[in-house]
């Protein structure tokens, strides 16, 4: 299995594992080696961006997990959601009645992959990302559906419960409560109503007055816009994406106990993947900065605590083969997952305090870090993970407006 090197730290020589793709375009081949004008270009041109390189060394002494399967689910989800809403942002572009669009082909598409994801168990949310900030509405959707999906298979007696516990109906068959499909079909459509103002995306401007109150109506935009036979679930979850558990959110501000199991889906599954991704007007929180705000950080309170500790445990902050910085000094190479503390994982000491590959004899591991607590990471490409370690959580975060669309969605 590959390491993974942020851009900078790239020298000519390294081999590819695998292609580096914006959009649809190949920009490198997987299996290439690097020379140093490849990485004069990844370095202007995708700063933050991190590749997979082979160490030959580590392959030959260490097992590495296998995450392909789950990183196959997730291209697979990611993909097929966004061919389905080609359809849907060709004609709002040509300003076309979206009357037309073949939403009997979405709702196929969900069922698909639905049984994909059934016969394709993952216990861990690998997300595919999108170079291309054009592509950033119809890989958002794909990321949002994958985890929403992902963590209501995980918690299904829980949303059925909470299912029945909500309807006015007495009896609600469990099949029916547990069903997934109204899910997957509402977090696909959840940013329609951006489409009409989606300029704000890509713009590094802070939001004037408008464009602020048109994010705020977005929710309830985007649910008008879909056909008057869709899925009365889905429309409610698109209505209330960004309702929060606290009753913060807007448009309403729904309070917990009225807020659709669905809902509280969704609502995590769009912060996580909003915070983690790439925009115009300002870089992407590392996948551990935002789990841990979301589940023990300053944003704790708007997310459904039931569903947010089980959401921690799918995702994995530090993908296998990251490089992580020791307090020590000396650098490790995470091998295996930890699936009940993501934070410690199973990691080998292969490098040493100025990241050079230290001899297979002075090598240490595979160790789980959870069994030596005398073993703190320091940091992870270059963020320093110090918040990890707060034996006190910080006060929570109160906002009373937003400049840009991320402020909107997160938390």
């Amino acid at each position: 299995m590959p390491i993974l090197v942020a851009c900078d730290e790239l020298e000519p020589g390294m081999r590819l594992f695998e292609p580096i793709v914006s959009g649809e375009r190949v920009m490198l081949q997987g299996g290439k080696s690097l020379t140093a004008g490849d990485i004069d270009v990844l370095k202007r041109r995708y700063p933050g961006l991190s590749v997979r390189v082979g160490d030959p060394i580590l392959d030959d002494v260490i097992e590495f997990e296998d995450d392909a399967r789950e990183r196959d689910a997730a291209s697979f989800a990611q993909q097929r959601i966004s061919e389905s809403m080609v359809d849907v942002q060709q004609r709002f572009s040509e300003r076309a009645s979206l009357q037309g669009v073949n939403f009997d082909a979405i709702h196929a598409a969900v069922a698909e992959i639905l049984e994909y994801l059934r016969g394709h168990r993952n216990t861990v949310a690998l997300l595919a990302r999108s170079l291309d900030p054009a592509n950033y509405l119809s890989t958002h959707a794909g990321n949002v559906f994958y985890l929403s999906m992902l963590l209501g298979s995980a918690v299904q007696t829980y949303v059925a419960a909470e299912r029945q516990r909500q309807t006015l109906a007495r009896g609600l068959r469990h099949d029916f409560a547990s069903d997934l499909t109204p899910l997957g079909l509402g977090a696909i459509f959840i940013d329609l109503g951006m489409l009409p103002i989606q300029h704000v995306l890509t713009s590094d401007k802070p939001l004037s007055e408008a464009d602020r109150q048109a994010v705020l109506k977005h929710p309830n935009v985007g649910a008008d816009m879909l056909p008057d036979n869709f899925s009365a679930v889905a429309r409610m979850i698109v209505r209330t994406h960004h309702e929060n558990f606290a009753g913060s959110g807007y448009p309403k501000g729904i309070v917990a106990e009225k807020l659709h199991v669905f809902s509280r889906i969704v609502r995590i599954a769009d912060a996580y993947d909003a915070a983690t991704s790439e925009r115009v007007y300002r870089q992407a929180k590392s996948p551990g900065r935002v789990l841990w705000e979301m589940s023990n950080g300053p944003y704790r309170h708007a997310y459904d605590p039931e569903l947010m500790a089980v959401f921690a445990r799918l995702i994995q902050p530090f993908p296998i083969g990251a490089k992580l910085h020791l307090q020590d000094g000396r650098y490790a190479v995470v091998v295996r997952y930890n699936r009940h503390r993501p934070f410690l994982p199973t990691v080998v000491v292969a490098f040493d305090a100025d990241n050079r590959p230290l001899p297979q004899a002075d090598m240490e591991g595979p160790l789980c870090l959870e069994e030596r607590p005398d073993l703190r990471v320091r940091s992870f490409r270059g963020e320093d993970l110090a918040y990890l370690y707060n034996e006190q959580p910080p006060e929570i975060a109160t906002r009373e407006g937003f400049r840009t669309p991320i402020e909107a969605a997160f938390p």
